[in-house]
């Protein structure tokens, strides 16, 4: 080979060189974007489990707010049954003469 040749051959690949660099600044660009992405989500995620735990707290609080008026009515349904029944069992013993 001779020396143009050679010079030749050095300027393509100092030019190769070059454009790699330009092509690794790029990417190393685009992984410190996907790497902060990645993190954000990890975050979020993150967020996402809490408010999720926040949510089972509050929705079993509801239902047992729910649940109370039930509780109360079932109450005074069984007090009325069973006052119902002690009226018909004094009624009964008052016409045997109890």
């Amino acid at each position: 080979m001779t020396s143009e040749e050679l010079t030749e051959r050095l300027v393509e690949v100092e030019q190769r060189a070059k454009a790699n660099q330009h092509r690794i600044e790029a990417v190393e660009k685009n992984q410190e974007a996907l790497n902060s992405i990645a993190t954000s989500v990890a975050v979020m995620a993150e967020q996402q489990k809490n408010i999720a735990n926040k949510v089972d707290v509050i929705d079993s609080k509801v239902d047992s707010l729910e649940a109370k008026p039930a509780k109360r009515w079932e109450s005074i349904v069984d007090k009325a049954v069973w006052a119902v029944l002690a009226a018909m069992i004094a009624f009964l013993l008052g016409r045997v003469g109890l």
